[in-house]
């Protein structure tokens, strides 16, 4: 009989300890996820391509004119240097513990060319920056990025 106790005592206290529940994400900030996609744009300016690297998810993926992945925005970042550029009406949104987004009108100038013969391109965009929180190290990284020429 006591041994039927004890085991139905370990029983429901291992269920309670189950059923406790972990507690739910905390919830990023608006000037958390501002602060990212500012620093996107400043670590692209300082040329830092490591670093460049290690602000996107292994499966970024980049829409504009084209489709393209991680590799193929860095050697674009290798040969065209972020001269200047400007965020202008910066919005936050949300969307999941772990998911936000960044919408914005963007001015920049890229030089593509070289110190004695510059090919500077000039570009006002919108863009939309998809941000998720990496399930083992927490850290904030840029999963894809879109860019839609600005209406005069």
């Amino acid at each position: 009989m006591r041994l039927l106790l004890l085991v139905t005592a370990s029983l429901l206290a291992s269920r309670a300890f189950a059923q406790t529940p972990a507690s739910p994400p905390q919830l990023p900030t608006s000037v958390e996820i501002v602060k990212l996609e500012q620093n996107l744009w400043t670590t692209m300016a300082e040329g830092d391509f490591a670093a460049v690297h290690s602000l996107f998810t292994p499966d970024f993926i980049q829409v504009d004119e084209h489709i393209q992945a991680l590799d193929t925005l860095l050697i674009t970042l290798k040969h065209c240097k972020l001269e200047s550029y400007e965020l202008r009406d910066l919005q936050v949104r949300i969307l999941t513990p772990d998911s936000a987004l960044t919408a914005y009108h963007v001015v920049n100038t890229f030089n593509c060319g070289t110190a004695d013969k510059p090919s500077l391109m000039n570009n006002d965009n919108n863009s939309v920056t998809v941000w998720v929180r990496q399930p083992k190290s927490g850290s904030w990284l840029a999963q894809a990025h879109t860019e839609t020429p600005a209406k005069p």
